[in-house]
């Protein structure tokens, strides 16, 4: 074990004597070398240290490149091969990183799709994208068995949580009551899993495997790991967008990608150390999930604490019993832990960096979860990044942040890999202070959209510098300190009656600490003639404000034309996300102000508004 601790900026690397850098990209140098190398080759001095901790299994780095070829081996017995296709379906776990290694070893494409899409649209994820092979979690295989028999599937390896789990934790997914409805039937369905199990052996053209057996013939075909070089500009795996504005895009990264986001933070002060604990709740189907709080903090000697059934309500325990020091989760986990309130004076003692992702946080929410934080025991204040978005993958940080002093900025690009620039609409750089279209440009990004070449031009362009840039589509302003703050989509827009474009949100951004309020979203709806700017609201637990007079403080407040009250948003099952596309199809049951002793009920709908007046005294 390492006796001293070690910053990871501070890590001695340990390269392959056949290792060499092929390219350089915004002064970032890649190798030509496997994202599964590049990892182990910043722990060669960290062999026994734990690469993960799964409810008490731990595996050492020192056992990785063993175990990871255990899975190649299972794999390339079943006919596997490079350049070819497989369907992931898994929750973040160690089987999932162990697959991912193993096929990033083989050269295949990890084909990483969120169980929900999968459901909705197999043939689209699997047939479509040119795969065969089926990796699957048991409680998700109910889900899909009705497709197998028709689609092109030949192997379907089913993983079990419990493969991991040791002899004395083999009981804790037993009594699952106390998960949401949602998330019950799923893991918690007996009848689902009987029926598919009944299903399964009807299927005669597709071979199931268990992974446990698929593991016994790749220890019975044992051969050397391959450790050299490989080509950097393969196709190494296929994400896809959140599917929050519709049909997901697949998106197809390259070796280099992976690489790239590891070597752009050599050396960077990120004010963490070798062996902390990152709480893995963010799926694996995201590049966030899969790159950001994996790959990168695996490359620095971290230990991947997985949670593989995931539920907000509990967060803030769930992080205290982890015992984990780095968190990664959307805004809205750690909201529902301002909701719970206090857990312990120190719960949150050992946590060095809690922060999200992927989603602007109003300057309201961020001194709530700074408070909740605080009075649970956390030394530091909470972190916001921008993602691990595909047009330049971790693009903006709040490591260098003043602890005393930050809000809600995003945060800095990770310099000199990561750059990023505000353009006005004819494409000229905007002054320090104004908003505008944020562009990056990060070797870390995706190569393009499978088969999409339109879309793929419209989100990367090479400049007259040569320096390939990604079109966000998202409105951001650099402040004085030359952080950035990403404020939202530039389409989350309306056009008023004079012809201005007004942003939602900069309503959502101007929510009062004060009011009771703990989130919101700010909706247009449209009918043929007018556009009505919604609130769409969830109140503090501790609110003793009455609907009427919640209606009207933020209608006059905030200019609304009227507010919808939610006991909690609706999230994605996997992302944790709001269902943004349920909130802007909500239409019915709004309230705006009316007189003394009555409130407007309001419907939007395409010919107009259906309004009539309620009594007050009946909300």
């Amino acid at each position: 074990m390492l006796e001293k601790r070690i910053k990871t900026c501070d890590i001695k690397r340990h390269l392959p004597e056949w290792a060499k850098v092929i390219r350089t990209v915004n002064e970032t140098k890649i190798y030509n070398i496997n994202v599964f190398e590049n990892i182990m080759s910043w722990n060669q001095e960290n062999l026994d240290g734990a690469a993960f901790d799964y409810y008490g299994t731990v595996i050492t780095y020192g056992e990785l490149p063993d175990i990871v070829n255990e899975y190649v081996c299972g794999l390339e017995s079943i006919g596997l091969t490079d350049n070819d296709v497989v369907t992931l379906c898994l929750p973040v776990s160690i089987e999932n990183m162990m697959i991912l290694f193993a096929l990033n070893c083989i050269g295949s494409i990890a084909n990483n799709v969120n169980y929900l899409f999968l459901k909705s649209d197999f043939d689209r994820y699997t047939r479509q994208k040119g795969s065969d092979t089926l990796v699957i979690l048991d409680a998700y295989l109910p889900e899909v068995v009705d497709y197998l028999e028709e689609s092109q599937i030949k192997n379907v390896i089913v993983t079990s949580l419990l493969d991991y789990l040791p002899d004395d934790k083999k009981h804790i997914f037993d009594d699952l009551s106390f998960l949401p409805k949602k998330l019950r039937d799923i893991f918690d369905n007996p009848k689902k899993r009987k029926e598919c199990i009944e299903k399964v052996a009807q299927i005669k053209s597709v071979n199931f495997i268990p992974m446990k057996e698929l593991l016994k013939l790749g220890r019975q075909s044992l051969k050397p790991l391959y450790r050299g070089p490989v080509d950097i500009d393969r196709d190494i795996s296929y994400s896809y967008t959140s599917g929050t504005t519709g049909a997901p895009k697949c998106i197809v990264y390259k070796e280099a990608s992976a690489n790239a986001l590891i070597e752009l933070h050599i050396g960077v002060e990120t004010k963490d150390f070798v062996g902390e604990r990152v709480f893995q709740v963010i799926p694996l189907t995201h590049a966030t999930g899969e790159r950001f709080c994996g790959y990168l903090q695996m490359a620095r000697g971290k230990t991947m604490v997985p949670q593989p059934i995931y539920n907000k309500e509990s967060f803030g325990k769930d992080v205290m019993n982890s015992k984990c020091n780095w968190i990664t989760a959307a805004p809205s986990f750690y909201l529902s832990g301002v909701a719970q309130g206090f857990i312990a004076k120190d719960a949150f003692v050992l946590v060095t960096r809690p922060s999200s992702g992927g989603e602007p946080v109003t300057k309201s929410n961020v001194k709530l979860i700074d408070e909740w934080l605080k009075m649970n025991g956390c030394k530091v204040r909470f972190s916001i990044g921008g993602g691990a978005a595909e047009d330049g993958s971790s693009t903006i940080c709040s490591y260098f942040m003043d602890e005393e002093t930050k809000t809600n900025e995003t945060g800095h690009p990770v310099m000199p890999g990561i750059r990023a620039r505000i353009l006005d609409e004819e494409g000229n750089e905007v002054p320090q202070g104004q908003r505008g279209f944020l562009q990056v440009s990060s070797p870390a990004a995706a190569d393009r959209y499978l088969n999409d070449p339109k879309a793929t031009s419209k989100r990367w362009f090479y400049d007259e510098n040569g320096v390939r840039w990604g079109v966000t589509g998202d409105i951001a302003i650099q402040n004085p300190d030359g952080s950035y703050n990403i404020l939202g989509r530039a389409s989350d827009s309306y056009v008023d009656s004079e012809g201005n474009i007004k942003y939602l949100f900069d309503i959502e951004y101007s929510l009062d600490v004060n009011d009771p309020v703990i989130e919101w979203e700010i909706t247009a709806h449209r009918t043929s003639e007018v556009t009505f700017i919604v609130g769409q609201v969830v109140l503090k637990k501790d609110s003793s404000v009455s609907i009427p007079e919640v209606v009207e403080l933020l209608c006059a407040k905030y200019h609304l034309d009227a507010v919808k009250i939610y006991d909690k948003f609706e999230n994605s099952d996997v992302t944790g996300k709001r269902d943004f596309l349920r909130l802007q199809n909500d239409k019915c049951d709004y309230y705006a102000p009316c007189d003394k002793q009555h409130l407007f009920k309001l419907s939007f709908l395409d010919s107009g508004v259906k309004k009539i007046a309620v009594a007050k005294a009946g909300l």
